[in-house]
């Protein structure tokens, strides 16, 4: 005997209503899965034409450059003589009188007077003032470096609020849909009243962040632009980084090219090499200078009588106190800049290894992150949703495993941003650019 079974409309209605939100949720989780980024239609920036326009336009950069020109144009002024003298003499004006042609033609005299350092005192003047050229050089090349290095900065942190901004703006998509299926679920009482809440309560957490994020950035461009030495608010386009981590850490190459190339280094050692030569000219101060006069009579009658040669010499007479002493002050001049750079090179070749060790720990988080957690986690999400099929997950589930994926992609952009930002510092202390830019 075959019996019929009923089953009442509301049942068949509700089994059908909860099959087919599961459904929805299954699709939207498999979207956000399949992508979770959210494109920028601005143009991509490049770092490298960034870096150019820093170089050509920053009012630092061009002000040091100046300084560095103004300084090769006291060389040639520090290797020439002083300036000439020339003078008039009227001898024998008659007492009470200022009748200048009243006396005799050969009581008027025309002088040219010149002072003559001897023992290589100009040459030496001119190689200290080469040497400090030189000084003015690595400033500006310092100068030059420290912009560049805070542009990459300033670039890599735009990129950083980028990234997050996408990741939370996919994060908040998500938790938009999830609510309108928990809405869904809680008005067939599928769900409890407090998960509908925890879900608002952290979609209008993550909108707040996600506005303060692009508040931020607003701040971070104008950074930018001020470096490029243009309008504060000027437009820019998106920025990018690529995903490369391949640095080589060699510590006594990176020894090496900052002692051959560290700027404030280079300076230190010019110093030693200006007060070399400043003791030399010291010891010099013990020679007398010659000063040497040519007397013309008679210039005013048309014609040139007896003229007059004189010749004298300074006279270092105080050589006990002055010129001693110039002498002590050079040697240790010469004494303090040594020690000055055995201090400055001890100081740089600690940063660059505390540099090349971030470097070394950030790329250890990027393969941490890249290789095993990410996809850990994204293996989590499928087995989540494979179980949420079975009848054995949760909503509650998905979404703590999407925040940890989203967490985590996070930490993996600081940690990339992490080390191209300690690179940078790495390249700034070194003196020169590592790697080549492609960003």
């Amino acid at each position: 005997m075959i019996r019929k079974i009923f089953i009442p409309l509301e049942i068949c209605k509700s089994s059908i209503r909860k099959k087919f939100l599961t459904g929805i949720i299954l699709f939207l989780v498999n979207i956000f899965i399949l992508s979770n980024t959210i494109l920028y239609s601005d143009e991509l920036l490049s770092l490298d034409s960034l870096l150019k326009e820093a170089i050509q336009n920053n009012p630092e950069i061009l002000a040091a450059k100046k300084r560095w020109e103004a300084s090769l144009a006291r060389v040639p002024q520090a290797k020439s003589l002083d300036n000439p003298t020339v003078g008039f003499s009227f001898m024998k004006i008659q007492k009470g009188t200022l009748k200048l042609d009243r006396t005799m033609p050969e009581d008027r005299m025309l002088s040219v007077s010149q002072m003559f350092p001897l023992f290589g005192k100009l040459s030496l003047k001119g190689k200290i003032a080469l040497i400090e050229s030189q000084m003015f050089s690595a400033d500006y090349k310092n100068k030059e470096l420290d912009v560049i290095n805070e542009v990459k900065n300033a670039y890599y942190d735009l990129f950083m609020n980028y990234k997050e901004t996408e990741l939370n703006e996919a994060s908040l998509a998500f938790l938009k849909n999830i609510a309108k299926i928990a809405e869904a679920k809680y008005i067939i009482g599928d769900i409890p009243q407090e998960e509908l809440f925890k879900i608002n309560l952290e979609i209008a957490s993550l909108s707040t962040h996600i506005r303060n994020l692009k508040e931020g950035q607003s701040a971070k461009r104008t950074r930018l632009n001020t470096l490029l030495n243009r309008e504060p608010e000027a437009s820019l386009g998106a920025v990018e980084l690529e995903e490369d981590a391949s640095f080589k850490v060699d510590i006594d190459s990176l020894y090496r090219l900052t002692i051959e190339n560290q700027p404030e280094l280079l300076m230190f050692s010019y110093a030693i090499e200006k007060n070399k030569y400043a003791k030399s000219l010291a010891k010099r101060s013990f020679f007398p200078d010659l000063m040497a006069e040519i007397g013309l009579r008679g210039f005013t009658a048309g014609g040139i009588g007896p003229w007059d040669l004189m010749m004298a010499f300074t006279l270092p007479f105080w050589f006990w106190t002055k010129q001693r002493y110039e002498v002590k002050e050079a040697i240790t001049n010469l004494e303090e800049a040594k020690a000055s750079y055995q201090a400055m090179k001890n100081m740089a070749l600690s940063q660059t290894k505390d540099l090349a060790t971030k470097v070394s720990i950030a790329q250890n988080k990027i393969a941490l992150y890249k290789d095993n957690q990410i996809p850990l986690l994204e293996s989590s999400i499928r087995a989540s949703l494979s179980g949420y099929r079975s009848g054995k997950g949760n909503i509650m589930m998905l979404l703590d495993n999407e925040r940890m994926l989203i967490e985590t992609k996070m930490d993996y952009y600081k940690a990339l941003v992490e080390y191209n930002m300690n690179l940078a510092d790495l390249e700034r202390i070194v003196g020169l650019q590592l790697i080549e830019v492609k960003r």
